[in-house]
């Protein structure tokens, strides 16, 4: 009877009662609506890629998350406190994927009543690759010359090889790591050189920090050099004795480093004619000799033997004597 009595009460003029109801419900929602409010983050994406493969190529590194949640709370979050990623982790082959993007929030915000959060775009495009790696040469760069007659005979890199690591048709196509510049301009001795190496691709990772060592060796260079018109000087001629003919000038082709061959002037003695053994006059072939500073290398000579005729002069003295008593 009681319930018979209840569902009457509950049924009489339920069309108002039901909109009272509905009401009553709107007013609340409008409440809490009014006690929320939303905000957008744009913050970077992380790829996480510790599986056996990694992307290749451009995706989109920033996404829009939006949080909705209590006015105080809101105002209270930052940007820092949300993070988006994407994994790739469970991919085994190279290819392209369409993933979900992912949301983690710090711990306090998890206690924030009510709470919602959304995130654009949902999925996002990846193209991937196996990963690979590879031991590659190291290569410095040189700019400028060194000092005129010094030249560059080797370079010496420490370490001279590093591992690469990436996507796979990335490093296969990597054959070399390059240094930034050295200037050697003006250099005329060995010197080493700390540098850091030349990103070659944000996709490729290298094992080796650096910065590398590398030693510049510097030597002088080499030239050869003919000398035309050296004087032959005639040393250790007795005083009794003189030469028919004078000496004819040579040509001598001397070798040593640029700068001390191009400043290299010829001395008086630098070819000498030995005369001290002549004892009696006459004709004789009889070497040069060639007094070349420790400095330089004697190549050749346009004459290394010279032939003379050695006169004594009381000889003729006697002879002019001779003449001048017939002529009076």
């Amino acid at each position: 009877m009681k319930a018979n009595r209840f569902f009457e009460k509950i049924l009489d003029k339920w069309p108002v009662k039901v909109c009272c109801l509905i009401v009553a419900i709107c007013i609340y929602l409008f409440h809490q609506a009014s006690l929320t409010d939303k905000r957008s983050f744009v913050i970077p994406l992380t790829l996480i890629e510790e599986g056996g493969v990694m992307h290749t190529g451009d995706y989109t590194s920033n996404v829009t998350v939006v949080v909705r949640a209590n006015m105080e709370e809101l105002s209270a979050l930052h940007s820092n406190q949300l993070h988006a990623f994407v994994n790739l982790n469970g991919i085994a082959k190279s290819g392209e994927y369409n993933l979900p993007v992912k949301v983690n929030v710090a711990d306090e915000i998890m206690a924030f009543d009510p709470f919602e959060i959304k995130v654009k775009p949902e999925y996002i495009k990846i193209k991937v690759e196996n990963k690979d790696f590879k031991y590659i040469p190291i290569e410095p760069t040189i700019i400028g010359e060194p000092a005129h007659g010094y030249e560059i005979t080797e370079l010496h890199v420490e370490p001279n090889f590093v591992e690469i690591d990436g996507p796979q048709t990335i490093v296969e196509n990597t054959q070399k790591l390059f240094l930034e510049k050295i200037d050697v301009s003006n250099l005329t001795a060995n010197q080493d050189f700390s540098v850091q190496y030349k990103s070659l691709n944000k996709l490729l990772s290298v094992k080796e920090n650096g910065p590398f060592k590398v030693s510049v060796i510097i030597e002088a260079q080499e030239m050869e050099r003919t000398i035309d018109n050296v004087n032959v000087s005639v040393v250790g001629l007795s005083e009794r004795f003189y030469l028919k003919d004078d000496v004819l000038p040579v040509s001598i082709t001397l070798e040593g480093n640029v700068v001390d061959l191009e400043n290299y002037s010829p001395g008086r003695r630098l070819v000498t004619l030995e005369l001290q053994r002549i004892l009696e006059p006459g004709e004789y072939d009889l070497p040069l000799t060639f007094n070349v500073p420790s400095y330089l290398y004697f190549i050749d000579s346009s004459e290394k033997t010279v032939h003379i005729t050695v006169l004594n002069k009381e000889e003729e003295s006697s002879e002019e004597n001779v003449t001048e008593g017939i002529t009076e």
